[in-house]
């Protein structure tokens, strides 16, 4: 899995009660490049969206977010998630990722968390809240303390700073939100939404 968020380490950061328009908007970023999309779970018809991406875009590396209990899990296994994310993390919920074997990027901030992981054989997780804890300038720091340790920053990262996290070793990937704003999908402007994954693209170049 860190091999294929190293061929798409910008990963959109989606909410959707709608499936047509999950269906657009994932249309859109797949085309543009975007492959890996993790849909968050915090809509009634998250599920139905994630199952209607999969089953429409076979090839994408389509995953669930705020996954914070075991069912959830075992929910988003069932229609064939290909990753899990969560915003924290517990014992349980690693355990049963292993168990039923889905991909499972846990939530780390503080070095209690990132060493909690550790005890637990997790050396790739999940850095949130990026900007409120310290943004690239702390992983930069953790790059000392926690060689082995990888990550995907999310939470307040923006186009004017994702390259900068990028730029660091121990980033694999990261996830954000902001090329699929909410008023763009309130106003259903895809061109716009289109626009932002350009912009990503010609930047991951450079």
């Amino acid at each position: 899995m860190i091999e294929i968020f190293k061929k798409s380490p910008v990963i959109p950061v989606l909410t959707f009660n709608d499936i047509n328009q999950a269906l657009k908007v994932s249309e859109v970023l797949i085309e543009q490049g975007l492959h890996s999309l993790e849909i968050t779970l915090r809509t009634p018809d998250a599920l139905k969206c994630i199952e209607a991406i999969i089953k429409k875009f076979p090839s994408a590396n389509v995953g669930a977010g705020t996954i914070v209990n075991t069912n959830q899990l075992k929910q988003v296994k069932d229609i064939g998630c290909s990753f899990t994310v969560s915003p924290g993390f517990t014992k349980k919920l690693v355990n049963e990722a292993k168990k039923i074997d889905i991909f499972y990027l846990p939530g780390a901030s503080t070095p209690s968390e990132i060493i909690q992981l550790l005890e637990l054989d997790i050396k790739f997780q999940k850095f949130f809240h990026a900007r409120n804890s310290g943004g690239y300038k702390m992983l930069q720091t953790y790059a000392n303390i926690f060689p082995d340790i990888q990550f995907c920053p999310t939470g307040g990262i923006n186009s004017n700073d994702f390259t900068d996290y990028l730029s660091l070793n121990n980033v694999v990937c990261l996830g954000g939100s902001w090329m699929v704003s909410n008023k763009d999908l309130q106003d259903m402007n895809y061109t716009n939404i289109k626009n932002s994954a350009q912009l990503i693209m010609r930047r991951l170049r450079i």
